[in-house]
């Protein structure tokens, strides 16, 4: 394999690892991430390590400060209400076209992630879980790119999550949305599943905020 396809390839496993801690708050907003202590850690060199940092900045989870370094992004209000925003306008459209498209057998799909994410207890647990819901409710549409979209933004607004907000934050709420997204779905209503979706993107930004502004 030439060099740079080792280094890619390091770089893109690096990237993935550090995207994992970051969703898990293993560094907190606003704190820094050396190049040389990951490098040791994780038994690499330093460029991988640089390159997995420039693709976590140019998702928007770091942020660099010139001459000092990259550090974990601390988002804003406004921040919080445009992720928000975006993940209403292209989550609803790409759910708009999954609901006619679902089938017995994705529908047990949907319905098996949720029966496992209905007895989830670590944040870490529900957050993946929640996202794999997500992906088998949007997957009959087959938007590769628009779920590319969906991918990043869930990570910006889940990692905020695991460092504000306490694991029983909107439970119960979740799960009364995702079994009404489930039996709209059910019935073929994309609709009334749309409007389900609406409601539930909405209150998961006002818990958000709320965090946002306890923190």
């Amino acid at each position: 394999m030439p060099a740079s396809s080792m280094v890619q390839t390091t770089s893109s496993a690096v990237t993935q690892l550090l995207r994992q801690s970051l969703d898990r708050g293993r560094w907190a907003s606003g704190e820094p991430l050396r190049q040389e202590e990951i490098a040791a850690e994780f038994g690499v060199s330093r460029v991988p390590v640089r390159e997995a940092l420039f693709q976590l900045q140019a998702e928007g989870l770091l942020h660099m400060v010139p001459n000092k370094g990259m550090y974990v992004r601390t988002p804003s209000e406004a921040d919080l209400r445009e992720w928000f925003r975006l993940r209403l306008l292209v989550e609803s459209d790409v759910l708009a076209e999954a609901v006619p498209l679902h089938t017995a057998a994705t529908l047990n799909r949907v319905e098996t992630v949720q029966a496992a994410l209905d007895k989830a207890q670590a944040v870490a647990d529900w957050i993946a879980g929640d996202r794999e819901f997500h992906e088998a409710l949007y997957a009959p549409a087959q938007r590769p790119e628009s779920m590319a979209v969906v991918r990043r933004l869930r990570h910006l607004v889940d990692r905020f999550y695991f460092a504000r907000m306490k694991p029983g934050t909107r439970a119960q709420g979740w799960h009364e949305e995702h079994h009404a997204l489930i039996r709209a779905v059910r019935r073929r209503d994309a609709k009334a599943a749309c409007k389900v979706l609406q409601a539930h993107i909405e209150q998961t930004e006002r818990s958000a905020l709320a965090a946002l502004a306890k923190g």
